[in-house]
C-alpha cells in the first residue's frame, strides 16, 4: 500500500498505523527509555545500509531478558544453606541446646531477607555515597569494640540487647564491595587510609582470621590499581605487615566446640560427617567467585577470597569460629549481607552513585 491508496482508504491506513506499532521493523535494536518502557531504535541504520545489531527472530527474546537480568542469581542464595543445614544437624545431634542453633536458622532467615532487599534496592539520589556510610559506620563499630567490655582482654564484640554482635564478621564483606567505590569516588588514598585504619583496629582487638582475611580482600581490590607507584606500593605492604602482628598477639579464648570445633564434632560423629562438613564449607566463597566478573569482577574476587581465609584459618588453627556452620549470627548476617551487596554492585546497572 502506498501513500496514495492508504489517503483513499482511512481504513487502511489506520490498520498500517497499527500493524507497524505491534510489528517493529525487523533487525530494530530494542532500547530501555525512563518513560515509555521498551521502544525500537535502528530503523535509520537499516535505512543507511548498516549490518542488523540483533536480529528480529531474537529481538522478542532479548527484551524478555534485559527485562529480568538476574533470576539466575537467586540461586547464589542457596549457597550457605548445605553449610548451615551440616552445622545444625552437627549441634542438634551433640546435644547443643536449640536457643543456640536456632539463632543461626533465624539468622539465616533475617540475612536472606536482608540480601534480597540489598540486592533488589534501586539506586536513587537519597541513597549516594552508600559506600561513605559503609566505611564510617565500620570503622565507628570496630573502634567501639575497644570499648566494650571484652572477654579476657580481647574486644570482638558489640552488645545489642541478648545477642553479642561480632563486629567485624557482620561488616567487613560490606566495606569490601565499598572499598571499589569509595576509591573511585575519594581517591586511592582514602580508600587505603580506611583499610589501614581497619587493620589496625584489628589488631588492636586482637583477630588475626580477620586482620589476615581483610588484608587479603583489601590486595585484591587495590593492588591492581597502585599501578608500580612505589609509594603505594609500599603503603600497601602495611596490611599484611599489621596481619602478621595480629597474629603475634596473645588469645588466650580457648575454643568452643560447637563454634571453633565443629568439624571437630563432625569427625566424632563419623567420616561421612566430615566429608559433608568440608563440602558445605567450600560451597560458601563460589557465588562470590561465580560473581567475579564484568561489574564485579575484582569486588568479587575480593570478598570471596576474605571468605575462603576465614574458612581456612578456622580449619587450620581451631581458634577462630567457622562461619555459618558454627554457632554464632554475626557471621551469617556478614556473608548474606555482603552477598547482596555484591549483587546489586554487578548488576547491569550497577550501585550508581
Amino acid at each position: 500500500m502506498n501513500q496514495y491508496s492508504a489517503h483513499l482508504d482511512p481504513f487502511a491506513a489506520g490498520f498500517a498505523r497499527r500493524r507497524s506499532r505491534s510489528h517493529p521493523t525487523p533487525g530494530a535494536r530494542f532500547r530501555r527509555t525512563p518513560s515509555a518502557g521498551w521502544s525500537t531504535g535502528g530503523s535509520a541504520r537499516i535505512a543507511a545500509g548498516e549490518p542488523s545489531p540483533i536480529p528480529h527472530h531474537t529481538s522478542m527474546t532479548l527484551e524478555r531478558q534485559l527485562e529480568n537480568p538476574r533470576p539466575a542469581r537467586l540461586t547464589y542464595l542457596l549457597a550457605p544453606v548445605p553449610a548451615l543445614a551440616v552445622g545444625v544437624l552437627i549441634m542438634r545431634m551433640s546435644d547443643v541446646p536449640v536457643s543456640q542453633w536456632g539463632q543461626n536458622v533465624a539468622a539465616w532467615a533475617v540475612g536472606t531477607l536482608l540480601c534480597l532487599g540489598l540486592w533488589r534496592t534501586r539506586s536513587s539520589p537519597g541513597r549516594g555515597r552508600w559506600f561513605d556510610v559503609a566505611a564510617g559506620l565500620t570503622l565507628a563499630a570496630l573502634a567501639a569494640t575497644l570499648l566494650a567490655p571484652g572477654v579476657d582482654g580481647v574486644h570482638r564484640w558489640l552488645p545489642l540487647g541478648p545477642v553479642r554482635l561480632h563486629a567485624a564478621a557482620v561488616l567487613l564483606p560490606l566495606l569490601l564491595v565499598a572499598m571499589q567505590g569509595l576509591a573511585q569516588a575519594r581517591g586511592w588514598w582514602m580508600s587505603t587510609a580506611v583499610a589501614v585504619g581497619v587493620a589496625v583496629v584489628l589488631v588492636l582487638q586482637p583477630d588475626g582470621a580477620q586482620a589476615t582475611a581483610f588484608a587479603a580482600g583489601c590486595l585484591v581490590l587495590l593492588l591492581p590499581l597502585a599501578g608500580r607507584d612505589p609509594r603505594r606500593l609500599t603503603a600497601l605492604l602495611s596490611l599484611p605487615v599489621l596481619a602478621g602482628l595480629a597474629w603475634l598477639r596473645r588469645d588466650p579464648l580457648a575454643p568452643v566446640p560447637h563454634v571453633e570445633g565443629i568439624v571437630g564434632l563432625a569427625a566424632g560423629l563419623g567420616a561421612g560427617w566430615v566429608v559433608a562438613a568440608v563440602v558445605a564449607l567450600l560451597v560458601l566463597p563460589l557465588p562470590f567467585f561465580l560473581a567475579a566478573r564484568g561489574a564485579g569482577r575484582h569486588v568479587g574476587l575480593a570478598v570471596g577470597t576474605y571468605v575462603a581465609i576465614t574458612l581456612l584459618a578456622a580449619f587450620l588453627t581451631g581458634n577462630f569460629p567457622v562461619p555459618v556452620m558454627g554457632y554464632g549470627v554475626s557471621p551469617i548476617l556478614g556473608y548474606l549481607a555482603g552477598l547482596g551487596v555484591l549483587m546489586r554492585a554487578a548488576a547491569p546497572d550497577g550501585l550508581r552513585r
